[in-house]
């Protein structure tokens, strides 16, 4: 399968920056728009639990304070849980597919508490998601909520996998400061980041790693710790990762910009002298390639 993004104007193409994984540069076709390719594997149907999902999910931040108001509100709507939450993972059952939900709807509210001000609450919130504290922490809303989802899911799950989830929520919360030092850093001075280095934080920042661990979750097995280590699972986490963080980056190319906000887009325009057009066939390109990568790490996984 494939989605395409209108760009504008064709431009030539120059060469290309070694990370875009490609053996060879191809000729710009001659369009405006630019594809992004799936393999047809990956097309799953939604799971028929994810809007009774999402409606508890939304019942549940009412009572516990994270939805207090109709902006609130409308952030959950327009968010479409019951699809960001449950295509990931459709084949969870009811139990965990509720969990999974609220995790990741609460994580979207969190993420714009943190990025505008350190709640100071990173060391609580890493033993929360560990479901270590038996009782409540001390906290705000957000805090309570991680606490009652980390001691859901630690009844069923290992401790390696607890503080290994806890672990990576945790990396994941210090990179949200990180990404806002470099957007500050950006409108400062009014230059981006090389490509390389806003693609290792926005990859870190997108979030993709915590969620992996919810595809053990869901399957109700953990894998074995060779796998875990095995290069090619390394890989393909990091991979995942770069595809997640990429294709944000796309369709969220018109925000960021108005919001003065780094992008890879035009960390490539910068870097390499290139049209902001040509910059998206670049960004494409690094998808599609990285897309392929995985397909070959999967074969041999």
């Amino acid at each position: 399968m494939s989605r395409s993004a209108s760009l504008g104007q064709l431009v030539q193409s120059p060469i290309a920056p070694a990370y875009l994984l490609k053996s060879k540069q191809k000729k710009v076709p001659k369009t405006t728009e630019v594809r992004l390719v799936y393999p047809a594997s990956w097309v799953v149907p939604l799971s028929p639990l994810a809007h009774e999902m999402s409606r508890r999910a939304e019942l549940w931040l009412r009572e516990r304070g994270v939805i207090h108001d109709e902006a609130g509100a409308e952030k959950f709507r327009k968010l479409a849980v019951a699809e960001y939450a449950n295509w990931p993972f459709p084949q969870a059952e009811a139990a965990r597919a509720e969990v999974i939900t609220k995790f990741l709807a609460l994580w979207i509210f969190y993420d714009d508490v943190i990025e505008e001000k350190d709640d100071g609450q990173r060391a609580k919130i890493f033993h929360a998601i560990a479901g270590r504290p038996e009782t409540c922490p001390e906290g705000n809303a957000h805090l309570r909520c991680w606490w009652e989802l980390g001691r859901t899911y630690a009844q069923v799950m290992s401790p390696e996998w607890l503080e290994r989830h806890a672990r990576r929520f945790a990396d994941w919360v210090t990179s949200v400061r990180d990404e806002c030092l470099g957007a500050k850093q950006f409108r400062d001075s009014g230059l981006f980041p090389s490509a390389a280095k806003h693609l290792e934080r926005r990859s870190l920042n997108i979030g993709m790693i915590p969620n992996i661990d919810f595809l053990e979750y869901q399957m109700a097995w953990e894998l074995p710790p060779e796998i875990l280590e095995d290069p090619d699972m390394k890989s393909l986490s990091m991979l995942s990762s770069e595809v997640v963080a990429i294709i944000n980056d796309i369709f969220g190319y018109t925000k960021d910009r108005n919001l003065r906000w780094c992008n890879l887009v035009p960390c490539l325009a910068q870097e390499f002298q290139i049209s902001v057009e040509e910059a998206f066939r670049w960004v494409a390109d690094m998808h599609n390639a990285r897309v392929r990568a995985i397909g070959q790490i999967e074969t041999r996984l």
